[in-house]
């Protein structure tokens, strides 16, 4: 399993974060599922999924499954902010096409300096860094 992720209750913040290298579509989808399917994802409103490293060799048309399936899970969905942290220029052309796909905003960057402003969470840099290392 290539995916793992983490839920901060206490501070309705969630990550989820990307082994790097090439990810298949599957890999992508088995996280995006699991992270939903977990019992405190509607306390999660500011969500970081960290792809940076990430490359992706399947054929865009499947996002199209990741957006069903997230939209399966509107009711429980309470983001007011997803950020994804990509570094790599194939994932960033898909996450760009994937966003076009989705209701509700999402932003992207490249840096942690900038997800960290982006999320804009009560705690200091340093303890985000430490929340994000899983």
């Amino acid at each position: 399993m290539s995916g793992r992720y983490k839920i901060y209750s206490e501070l309705n913040f969630g990550i989820a974060k990307m082994d790097s290298g090439v990810k298949s579509f599957e890999e992508l989808y088995d996280l995006a599922k699991r992270v939903r399917e977990d019992a405190d994802f509607p306390k999660v409103y500011f969500n970081l999924t960290d792809l940076r490293g990430c490359t992706f060799n399947f054929d865009v048309s499947k996002l199209t499954k990741i957006v069903t399936l997230i939209e399966e899970y509107q009711n429980d969905d309470n983001q007011n902010t997803g950020v994804y942290l990509i570094d790599e220029p194939i994932a960033t052309a898909y996450a760009h096409l994937f966003f076009d796909s989705l209701k509700y905003k999402r932003e992207l960057c490249s840096t942690v300096g900038k997800a960290y402003r982006l999320l804009n969470l009560p705690v200091s840099y340093a303890e985000f860094i430490t929340l994000i290392n899983i």
